[in-house]
């Protein structure tokens, strides 16, 4: 069990940071009297999640392969359709003005 000074320095925390957000950041804790201690299993478990987190985002970033390209993505091609749209509107508008 480690007190708050302790479990920061532990996963890498400011201390004021892991007193105010230990329960946002899902970390386990125990209060004995006055005292909040951390279990080391519940530090060693947050840090993994934390590890995980930090892969899943490198994996959702999706590279571009053979053949795909970065005009015709799907960002892109929203913006297309709008540009498509709003010029479309602009014509009608000059025909109906003349």
């Amino acid at each position: 069990m480690l007190r708050y000074s302790a479990a920061a320095t532990y996963i890498g925390l400011a201390e004021g940071t892991l007193r105010n957000q230990h329960e946002e950041l899902g970390i386990q804790s125990v209060k004995i009297g006055r005292v909040r201690c951390f279990p080391v299993k519940a530090l060693d478990d947050f840090i993994e999640r934390k590890i995980l987190e930090a892969e899943r985002k490198l994996l959702r970033k999706k590279r571009r392969g053979r053949g795909e390209s970065l005009v015709l993505g799907p960002d892109f091609s929203f913006w297309l359709v709008i540009a498509a749209l709003l010029l479309m509107a602009l014509i009608r508008l000059s025909l109906l003005t003349a």
